[in-house]
Parts: structure tokens; sequence; C-alpha cells
């Protein structure tokens, strides 16, 4: 069988070449494993940050429907002031102190009633305003 070798158009392959063949492709298949892991893992993360997210939604929801309530209704008294006469420099003046009111009531009452939990309450509404907590 080694005359093959001499044959045009013929290659002649030993167990020896074959092996080194194999090796090559389980090499480069476990490469790709790797690879396909990586990303797979990164994957996963992105997606249980999403569900994560996803939990948020109805809260979300919640506090921006109270905040478009709370426009609506001084929206709605501006617009009684203006169509009464009022200056209009009031009526912005009076609809943004009492949009500023509405919004701020709530975060300013729990901070008050904290009790035990004051510092935490305080760190997280911090947090939420982008305020430092201790000035």
């Amino acid at each position: 069988e080694a005359e093959v070798a001499g044959m045009d158009d013929v290659f002649l392959y030993t167990i020896d070449d074959l092996a080194a063949t194999v090796r090559e492709g389980i090499d480069a298949r476990q490469s790709a494993v790797a690879q396909a892991e990586a990303i797979i893992e990164s994957q996963v993360g992105s997606f249980l940050h999403w569900m994560k997210t996803r939990e948020m939604v109805p809260l979300i929801r919640q506090l921006r429907e109270s905040a478009e309530e709370a426009r609506c209704r001084e929206v709605e008294r501006a617009v009684r002031m203006l169509a009464r006469g009022d200056d209009p420099k009031t009526v912005l003046e009076t609809l943004s102190h009492g949009l500023t009111n509405k919004l701020m009531h709530a975060p300013t009452e729990a901070l008050n009633q904290s009790g035990e939990a004051a510092e935490s309450l305080k760190a997280l509404v911090a947090r939420l305003y982008r305020l430092r907590a201790g000035d």
C-alpha cells in the first residue's frame, strides 16, 4: 500500500496523520464550545436582568399614573384661574408650586414617619433624587 503514495493525485494518510486531524477537529470543537458557553452566559445574564426590570413595570406604571393625575388636577386648576382672569405669571407659579407639593408629599411624609427604617429610607430617597444624604 505504500506504493500508492507515488501515484499522481493520490494522497496517502497514516493512522498518525488521521489522529492529528481528529485532534485538531476536537480542539476546534472544544474552542467553539467555550465560545458558545461564554455567549450563553452573557445572554442569560442579559435575559435575567431584563426579567428583573419587568417586575418593576407595574410599580413604574402606578408611579407615572399618580404623577399624571396630579398634573391633570393642577392644569385644571390653572385653566380655571386663567378663565377668571388671574395673572398668567401667578397662575404658572401656583401651578408649579402645586405640582411640586403634590409630587413631594408622599416621599416627605415617608421620611418624617420612617422610624426604624429611617437610615435606609434616607439613603434610598437620596439615591432616587440624586441627593447627598448627609447634607
